[in-house]
């Protein structure tokens, strides 16, 4: 498969997620989570092409997270018997998000980046000794 991402995404970010597909509330896992999207871990992942509705609520006091999504991918539940399968679920592109929530996800992202940063400085210093 080719990635077709605009923004990047940061894992293993795992987040509990509540969702509504069709007037039905059920729950999954976001992970690969980037402001264009998220990967959704989910037993019976719904169709490519259905519009889900999200929330999640977000570490480090900063909020809740709401948005909506289309599915883009799936990788479905049996399609391989290798243990080294995917894991089961979809690939979400977020279509709708409020200003709270798109602050909400920007600061929980810049935080992982900042992390990031922090690592490099740490092996880079650990590395000249």
């Amino acid at each position: 498969m080719t990635d077709k991402r605009i923004q990047p995404r940061f894992g293993p970010l795992v987040l509990k997620a509540e969702l509504k597909i069709d007037g039905v509330v059920r729950e999954g896992f976001l992970t690969n989570v980037g402001s264009g999207g998220a990967f959704l871990a989910l037993d019976e992942p719904p169709s490519i092409g259905m519009e889900v509705s999200l929330r999640a609520l977000l570490p480090w006091k900063l909020g809740e997270l709401r948005v909506k999504g289309r599915v883009v991918w799936r990788n479905d539940p049996g399609a391989d018997d290798d243990a080294r399968s995917p894991i089961v679920g979809a690939g979400l592109a977020f279509t709708e998000l409020d200003e709270q929530s798109q602050q909400a996800l920007d600061s929980y992202l810049q935080r992982f980046v900042e992390l990031a940063a922090q690592l490099d400085e740490s092996a880079a210093t650990h590395d000249g000794h």
